[in-house]
């Protein structure tokens, strides 16, 4: 899925990069979950033009060769650039690179300025990284339980400023109780499932960023039983089908999504080099580097020796997974609906 914001970047880069020599137009730009990848045109002087679908990096894309694609990099490194210059792949990188080859026009350029959209503050945004601590907390402890401001700061690890506003954005969302007598405040979490829908229509897993490897996984058992030696040095953890199947076995799968605590895409190439992987599209092995950089630790619990991220991280990363992603983030979600009843 392109994110509305990236394909918007991504125009504008390229039409910086191609000005005097080609117009740049967009002529689908899709941004939900499972539908096509956006589509633009290159139209170029004397009738010359090509068609080029936007790929995420890290998505599988659909068929079709190098040369009809471009993949957009939202933190891409030197090192992963160039990989895709040898691959003669197309690219448009946020931070300000594009590469396009046509069969009329090549395109090399890394000194555009980074484009730059009004965003939404981590402060004012209940579902970013350090407010959704918040969310994990009230979560995990079910609708039955009520928390004071300062005992839900302390427990989530945030100020108190914030506990403050996320509890009020989420009153308004309906999605938490917020009782007052005089100044002391009283909040529970009120809808858990309302609480992921409205989550995952902002956050997806593709905002991850990622990048597949070969590596020799043969038989996807085994291959998690060797991860704690080959990753011994990395902070990481299983998520998607794989880390589900340790929780909840309900859908076959054969790919590996592990986050390492890595900031960017050379940092995750530098760790699957360093355990002999090579960077392929259809690879098997697909390291992460979380979008949540600080929660999505938390709630991490060891499972037959393997750490794997909370059922929460677990239900918003599967839940637009393309391969039977929402059936099984459903029913973790039934799980854990049941286990509060339980408690209760």
């Amino acid at each position: 899925m392109m994110r509305s914001e990236d394909l918007r970047r991504s125009i504008v880069l390229l039409s910086k990069a191609t000005r005097q020599l080609a117009q740049v137009r967009l002529v689908r730009g899709d941004t939900t979950p499972g539908e096509p990848e956006a589509l633009v045109e290159v139209e170029g002087s004397g009738g010359r033009s090509a068609r080029l679908r936007l790929v995420p990096w890290g998505e599988t894309p659909s068929k079709g060769t190098p040369g009809s694609r471009i993949w957009v990099l939202r933190r891409g490194a030197r090192s992963l650039r160039q990989h895709l210059r040898e691959r003669d792949e197309n690219f448009v990188d946020l931070g300000g690179a594009v590469r396009l080859h046509l069969p009329w026009m090549i395109i090399d350029r890394t000194d555009l300025e980074p484009v730059r959209l009004s965003a939404i503050k981590e402060t004012r945004n209940p579902f970013s990284d350090r407010a959704s601590l918040i969310l994990r907390t009230l979560f995990d402890a079910g609708c039955e339980t009520a928390w004071g401001v300062r005992e839900l700061a302390e427990a989530a690890g945030v100020s108190l400023g914030l506990v403050s506003y996320v509890s009020s954005a989420l009153k308004r969302r309906g999605l938490v109780k917020v009782q007052e007598a005089g100044r002391a405040k009283s909040i529970r979490l009120a809808d858990p499932v309302g609480l992921i829908e409205q989550w995952t229509r902002w956050y997806d897993w593709r905002k991850n960023t990622a990048i597949a490897f070969h590596a020799p996984i043969g038989s996807p058992q085994r291959f998690l039983r060797r991860l704690p030696e080959m990753l011994d040095d990395s902070q990481w953890a299983l998520t998607l089908q794989a880390g589900a199947s340790l929780v909840a076995p309900h859908a076959t799968w054969d790919l590996v999504h592990i986050y390492v605590a890595a900031h960017d895409a050379d940092e995750l190439l530098q760790v699957g080099q360093h355990l002999g992987w090579e960077p392929a599209e259809t690879g098997k092995a697909v390291l992460m580097a979380p979008f949540y950089k600080t929660s999505v630790w938390h709630g991490i619990r060891w499972i037959r020796d393997l750490p794997v991220v909370s059922d929460l991280q677990l239900i918003l990363d599967l839940w637009h997974y393309p391969v039977r992603g929402r059936e099984q983030a459903e029913h973790l979600l039934e799980m854990a609906l049941a286990a509060e009843q339980r408690r209760d």
